[in-house]
């Protein structure tokens, strides 16, 4: 429970900028964000979230619930930013060591409220930010000397050249700094800052040389007549199997064929001369068929491989030297 000294002043000021919610109203707002609609059906809107998230942090603030108070009001401060809620939040982050976040956060609702001419609301925040200056850890970067740096981020933020050499105030904790370099590594330094209001130096160590880039693979040779090509050469296997088995049957027909000799006079056949001259007769149309089209097959296939274009190489240029030390400059590929 936070002493009532130092609520007191955040309560009256809360209570300046914040929408009063009491009685059956409060309730009412109360089971309507928690249904996610309004009395008439519609979905709540950002003004009534925020204003349901300001109450429930200040709940949780007042039973000790910090880091919860400190998510609520976060969010109430987005949906909805007021300046209320900023020094709530301002003094939440206080109550939970954040020194550096809510200093600069107090700076910000001081001067949020000399714009709006609250001269009590500017007081509470200066008086706050003073008492947090004397207890900033400060870091001082040392970055690599010989380096032209392009860029330095702060656990993920971009720092401006303007403070690269200047104390950065931060919370206690975990942090950590990242530079780039053009022709160099981005190198990232992780540290701790502890709670103590005094200067850190975190050196950051020269960068590593970027490596060589992976030159591209070759691009593959062009080949516009691919699919012409290769209906030719499917073609030319059709028509050579059609012409196989057209020869297969062509010499079945004249192996049937001479079994009718002692099995027909004339125009005269026994039952097995007719069966066998049938047949003949069958595996010939048989053979003529299959020889026509496979004769077409292989011709139209060996056409449409001949008059294909053949695929292109990509150019090459290099530099080739010379016995007299010179150089020369070729150009090679398809054309």
């Amino acid at each position: 429970m936070i002493p009532t000294t130092r609520l007191a002043p955040l309560r009256a000021l809360a209570v300046v900028g914040a929408v009063a919610t009491v009685g059956s109203a409060a309730r009412s707002a109360h089971a309507q964000i928690s249904g996610g609609t309004v009395g008439g059906g519609g979905q709540v809107s950002n003004e009534m979230r925020a204003e349901y998230l300001f109450r429930s942090g200040e709940k949780k603030f007042d039973s000790g619930q910090y880091a919860e108070a400190c998510a609520d009001f976060t969010e109430s401060l987005r949906l909805g930013p007021k300046l209320g809620t900023l020094l709530n939040l301002a003094l939440c982050h206080e109550t939970i060591g954040k020194t550096a976040t809510a200093w600069s956060e107090f700076h910000h609702g001081a001067a949020w409220a000399a714009q709006n001419g609250q001269k009590d609301r500017h007081d509470f925040a200066m008086q706050h930010a003073l008492a947090l200056e004397t207890k900033l850890p400060r870091v001082l970067l040392q970055l690599p000397a010989g380096h032209a740096i392009a860029a330095v981020d702060v656990d993920g933020e971009p720092l401006p050249d303007s403070r690269w050499y200047l104390p950065v105030f931060l919370d206690p904790g975990e942090h950590s700094v990242t530079i780039s370099a053009p022709g160099k590594e981005r190198g990232t330094v992780k540290f701790r800052v502890t709670s103590s209001p005094t200067e850190q130096l975190v050196s950051v160590p020269s960068l590593a040389d970027e490596l060589p880039k992976t030159p591209a693979p070759p691009m593959p040779a062009s080949d516009p007549d691919r699919g012409r090509r290769t209906a030719g050469y499917v073609l030319l296997a059709t028509g050579g199997a059609s012409l196989g088995v057209g020869a297969i049957f062509g010499l079945l027909a004249i192996s049937s064929r001479d079994e009718i000799g002692s099995r027909c006079t004339g125009n005269v056949c026994t039952e097995a001369g007719a069966a066998a001259y049938e047949e003949a007769q069958s595996r010939a149309r048989i053979a003529t068929v299959t020889t026509v089209l496979g004769a077409v097959g292989a011709g139209l296939g060996t056409w449409l491989v001949v008059t294909s274009r053949a695929p292109r190489l990509p150019a090459k240029v290099g530099l080739a030297p010379r016995a007299d030390g010179g150089a020369e400059l070729g150009i090679g590929g398809s054309f």
